[in-house]
């Protein structure tokens, strides 16, 4: 056998740890462009967080990661081409939770399971829906409002962005424990609803915090609370719903959340190498003012790694007012 000295054993040592020895790194996590799945359109919440993403990405492991948005089927078309792509790491899928927790529960078409076909990598965004009415509604208060359901049942109406919907499923619970009925009247996104909103045809609405923080600073809406059980960073005007004195609702909370999944089967290291990467980025104060700017509330970092014991807990809750409402996809 050859008899290296200690010379050139350090040598090579020195050799490896400086970069020359390449075939290890040539195998590292990525090698080359990072594809983003965005199963909703541009503009949309989980597009403007997955572009934010998607730059800081390029710049911290030194490869292109470029956003591509497939749409349709309330997200599912997104996520199941994620769920059915090669498990190496280079086809990732941002997404809102509805299609990830809500959709399998009310959709028998769904083509993924989220135990067996995705792997969660990291918990980014969370954010409540503001529950508005026309500036006409005679309540003023939440307390008000609940008063004048229950005293009309079947009179009022509300408005959803689709059967499902964080917005339908909110209002759903809200019924639930407050115990009034409402007439709901779904449209096919969020513009609509809100304009049959403020002309009157539809009484609430629980609306995103951005176009309805808008709305009701322009008077054109009326507000009566934020969905989450805490104040929102992006609205912290809004009190929350469960902390107005109605006792039916005091555990009120309802919080949509974005988050990146990789296939199943997705090497553990690289999973580990995706999850330390948006760590820091959301451990990065720069880059957390950055988002509420564009009206996006990061997780608190201990909650990137999170995302699996989200599901289960959000699955439980929804599947129980699935049943109970006898939700199903239209």
């Amino acid at each position: 056998m050859p008899n290296f000295s200690r010379r050139n054993t350090c040598a090579l040592l020195l050799l490896a740890a400086s970069g020359g020895c390449t075939f290890a790194q040539g195998n590292s996590f990525p090698n080359r462009s990072v594809k983003i799945i965005v199963p909703f359109s541009a503009a949309s919440t989980a597009d403007s967080v997955a572009r934010s993403v998607a730059e800081r990405l390029s710049a911290k492991l030194k490869q292109p990661f470029i956003v591509d948005n497939k749409t349709g089927a309330g997200g599912t078309l997104g996520v199941a081409a994620v769920a059915h792509a090669p498990a190496d790491g280079y086809t990732l899928v941002l997404t809102t939770s509805s299609p990830l927790v809500i959709n399998p529960l009310i959709d028998r078409t769904v083509s993924y399971n989220i135990e067996k076909d995705l792997t969660p990598v990291a918990m980014i965004a969370e954010g409540g829906l503001v529950l508005v009415s026309n500036p006409s509604l005679p309540a003023q208060t939440l307390p008000e409002l609940v008063a004048l359901l229950r005293q009309n049942p079947g009179k009022y109406s509300f408005a959803s962005n689709g059967n499902g919907s964080y917005s339908h499923m909110a209002m759903e619970l809200f019924q639930q424990m407050a115990g009034v009925n409402l007439v709901h009247v779904p449209y096919k996104g969020p513009a609509q609803a809100e304009t049959d909103v403020m002309g009157g045809q539809v009484t609430l609405m629980f609306d995103s915090v951005t176009t309805g923080a808008a709305m009701v600073k322009a008077g054109r809406l009326k507000a009566f609370g934020i969905s989450s059980a805490q104040p929102d960073a992006v609205a912290p005007q809004f009190v929350p719903i469960a902390q107005q004195g109605v006792a039916a609702l005091k555990a009120f909370d309802v919080v949509g959340w974005t988050g990146l999944l990789a296939p199943a089967s997705t090497p553990q290291d690289t999973i580990a190498i995706l999850q330390g990467a948006m760590r820091e980025l959301i451990s990065d104060p720069a880059f957390r003012a950055d988002m509420l700017k564009r009206n996006s509330a990061l997780v608190p970092p201990g909650m990137v790694g999170n995302m699996a014991a989200q599901i289960r807990r959000d699955r439980v809750k929804w599947e129980a007012l699935v049943k109970a409402a006898n939700i199903r996809l239209d």
